[in-house]
């Protein structure tokens, strides 16, 4: 089975393009912030973050998100800290369900990860397919979908990495700078490259 690693910025159109890979057939897809999502709710994410950070826990055995934020996103080596944590643990279930897509007889698994270069997740891919889009139209597409305002959009996108840092790392580069049948097209273009 072919392991496909699949990222870029936000705004990119990663979700479009994983619903195209899914009309592949035998593609099995897997979201890497859901997984995230789960993976830090369990108990046993919960109960190593409330060893780590004394005070986060709540009675139910959940986390305080709120308290927790509040200690790491105002020092970045309390959210180093907090990644060395919480990544391992999300890279073990994504392989997990690699290696189940695998069993299932899957042709290829896709993994979708915003940041697959900063958690290490390029390391369970054998290729790695980055999708990159002009600024303006990314923010166009994150005050569409988001509904947020143009500053905040703009501090969201001042906070990743430029489109080079995904290109210099990837063995294909999805283009998204213009309409649907542009996009389809570039993604079957990535079909034959990978010969899926």
């Amino acid at each position: 089975m072919l392991r496909i690693g699949l990222t870029g910025p936000t705004g990119s159109g990663k979700s479009t393009v994983t619903a195209l890979m899914r009309q592949w057939g035998g593609v099995e897809v897997l979201d890497a912030d859901a997984i995230a999502h789960e993976v830090n709710n369990s108990p046993a994410a919960a109960d190593a973050i409330a060893a780590a950070f004394p005070g986060v826990q709540k009675l139910d055995g959940t986390i305080d998100r709120r308290k927790l934020g509040a200690l790491v996103f105002a020092r970045p080596e309390q959210l180093q800290r907090l990644v060395g944590i919480t990544f391992p643990l999300i890279l073990a279930e994504c392989k997990a369900r690699m290696d189940a897509a695998e069993r299932a007889g899957c042709r290829a698994c896709v993994l979708d990860a915003p940041t697959l270069f900063e958690a290490g997740g390029d390391r369970l891919c054998d290729v790695i397919v980055s999708v990159v889009t002009p600024k303006e139209e990314r923010l166009r597409r994150i005050l569409q979908r988001d509904g947020i305002t143009p500053q905040a959009a703009a501090d969201r996108m001042k906070n990743q990495h430029e489109d080079g840092f995904y290109t210099a790392r990837s063995h294909f580069v999805i283009t998204n700078s213009s309409d649907l049948a542009h996009l389809q097209k570039e993604v079957e273009r990535c079909r034959r490259f990978l010969v899926l």
